[in-house]
């Protein structure tokens, strides 16, 4: 049988759980607010039809020591496996699947977690990983965002998580459509690998965590529904991120952009909740021993919600995005501690952005791509059942056939699968109407470049609007890089995966189609903007002048400048000889020629060395 999203009657066993659980204050899972389980409507206003209504919370879902201890699962049909708690982010593990004693040979290549949760004696708190959801009411047309913190999550992940908050809002007479649920992760690396290439987690725990938190939250979120007023802050700062990738272009940086949608309740002005945007990779914490965590997301969450409400954080275009800054007022703190001041600044940042507020009214648009799966490793490794139970790579022209959709369904979830495509929901809403905020999402990590490109999509749609760009929501198929930056050679000689002179990011990706897919299928069509005025602009400034900066030409010549430089130091790093090495510096004389060649532009000859 086809591994589906949780059935109607599991689903209605955890709605009754979920019930039990909120009517008992302070159990194992409880329904959270600043310090302590609350009421999460308790006071304001009832909503009204034309005005926005919200209702938010958030739910612990660190794992029970059952779960770190390991849960044994059939595999293959032949024999079993012990499933422990694995976080993703480093390392790499793609023989989940695999019954024993084979699956033992993934086992030395990754750490899983070996603890439930940090406790942190400073904080006087243990440091649990959560969901948290805020759901938004205008005119009868409800849209949920939630986010959860882990690594990411597939599409199988994300289908069970909707149909479970669809099933909990139905049941409480206040439907949610599938696609009107942003889901997100918060990709810490500390966070539960629900992707399957780092040894995945136990399926218990997606069941009676994971999709028992999202009907838990769902249900208070209804039930403490008020009516509530939006703005909008915003603000540029680089002091949390760094540049990550190969710098090829020196103008290349990483997203600087932040901003805060505020919902408050609309008497008094308490905080709702706060959502946070911004670019910043949670790779900080890796420490021995492993532990869930959500980084510096957790510092940024409990500083807004110090007024009370709910915090949430969606990750922007974060694909060259590492984290930075953030300094302690305290000496010697430890990597915990670290973050969570980092956050704690991050979000005190936001804070003291001027806020607007926004008119009530609402749109939501959603389009379905369809992505090639093109990656050599992914190809490799999926055969294996490395996805399996997390993503479905099938296309649903073959699963909607009868019989034949359910062996084929059958065979890639239990034995391996044949990845060909994968089909993900991009979704933009509107807040606010004109000038108020757009909000784009992106079903994986992408860059600054290309998410200049769903900024200016937005900004010739909605001019004065703020956009904000929601990474790894609706779908995590990896790293989502513009065509004209995709390369599996590094020439740095740096090991980006496995082995040097590889492209980390191009390897954890669906390959090399995704971006410009993306852009046709999905955001384009999305904001009624016509294919031939957005050619990328690598070819289009071609058209004006050859010798422009941005033009193809000159991006061919970044490359070789580039590659000549990285060869160059790592020869002369290996200990060769100076007179060899500098043949291949960039600044070796070769302009003159490449013009008596004749055979390439002048302008690209231009920008090769010209020995000054």
């Amino acid at each position: 049988m086809r591994y589906l999203p949780p059935g109607v009657e599991r689903r209605r066993v955890l709605l009754a759980f979920a019930s039990l659980w909120l009517c008992a204050c302070g159990e194992s899972r409880p329904v959270e607010g600043t310090g302590g389980p609350v009421d999460p409507g308790a006071g304001g206003e009832t909503c009204i039809a034309d005005d926005w209504c919200a209702g938010a919370a958030r739910v612990v879902v660190s794992p029970s020591q059952q779960h770190v201890d390991g849960i044994e699962e059939a595999r293959l049909y032949v024999g079993s496996k012990l499933q422990q708690f694995n976080l993703g982010g480093f390392g790499i593990n793609p023989l989940q699947n695999l019954p024993s004693p084979f699956a033992e040979l993934g086992a030395g290549l990754t750490q899983p977690a070996q603890q439930t949760a940090h406790e942190s004696l400073r904080y006087g708190e243990v440091e649990h990983t959560h969901l948290r959801l805020l759901l938004l009411e205008h005119a009868g047309q409800r849209v949920v965002f939630v986010t959860l913190d882990a690594i990411g999550a597939g599409n199988l992940i994300q289908d069970g998580l909707r149909a479970a908050i669809v099933e909990a809002s139905c049941a409480r007479d206040a439907c949610v459509e599938s696609d009107h649920i942003l889901s997100g992760q918060t990709h810490t690396h500390a966070g539960a690998d629900l992707q399957g290439l780092w040894g995945g987690v136990p399926q218990d725990w997606i069941d009676n965590t994971l999709y028992a938190a999202a009907v838990q939250a769902v249900a208070a979120a209804i039930d403490g529904r008020r009516r509530a007023r939006l703005s909008i802050a915003s603000g540029e700062t680089s002091d949390f991120n760094n540049y990550r990738r190969p710098r090829v272009n020196p103008a290349d940086d990483a997203d600087p952009r932040l901003a805060l949608l505020r919902v408050e309740h609309a008497r008094g002005g308490a905080p709702i909740a706060q959502l946070l945007q911004y670019a910043a990779h949670p790779t900080s914490i890796n420490e021995d021993p492993r532990i869930p965590h959500a980084d510096y997301i957790l510092g940024a969450m409990r500083r807004l919600e110090r007024r009370g409400g709910v915090g949430l954080y969606f990750n922007g275009p974060i694909a060259d995005a590492s984290p930075s800054g953030g300094q302690c007022g305290f000496d010697e703190p430890d990597a915990y501690e670290r973050v969570r001041c980092r956050g704690d600044a991050l979000a005190d940042f936001a804070l003291r952005q001027p806020a607007r507020e926004l008119s009530p009214g609402m749109e939501l648009r959603s389009v379905t791509a369809t992505l090639p799966v093109t990656n050599p490793f992914f190809v490799a490794v999926a055969p294996v059942g490395a996805f399996n139970r997390y993503y479905d790579f099938t296309p649903t022209l073959v699963t909607d056939i009868p019989v034949l959709g359910d062996i084929v369904g059958e065979v890639q979830t239990e034995i391996g699968q044949a990845p060909t495509v994968a089909q993900t929901l991009v979704t933009r809403v509107t807040l606010g109407g004109a000038g108020g905020v757009e909000i784009a999402t992106i079903p994986g990590e992408t860059t600054n470049t290309f998410g200049e490109f769903i900024r200016g999509l937005a900004a010739a749609a909605n001019p004065d609007a703020t956009v904000m760009l929601f990474g790894l929501t609706q779908n995590s198929f990896g790293y989502i890089l513009p065509e004209e930056e995709f390369s599996y050679v590094d020439a740095s000689g740096d090991t980006g995966f496995l082995i040097p002179f590889t492209g980390y990011e191009e390897f954890v990706s669906l390959g090399p189609l995704t971006a410009p897919l993306l852009r046709l299928q999905a955001y384009l069509p999305l904001f009624d903007a016509e294919p031939l005025d957005y050619v990328p602009v690598y070819l289009r400034s071609c058209v004006d002048s050859t010798a422009s900066d941005d033009c193809l030409i000159a991006e061919l010549a970044r490359d070789l400048e580039y590659v000549q430089d990285a060869l160059s130091d790592n020869c002369l790093a290996a200990g060769g000889p100076e007179a060899f090495c500098t043949l291949l510096d960039p600044q070796t004389p070769l302009a003159d020629l490449c013009l008596s060649a004749g055979l390439l532009p002048a302008e690209f000859c231009g920008l090769l060395g010209d020995g000054a």
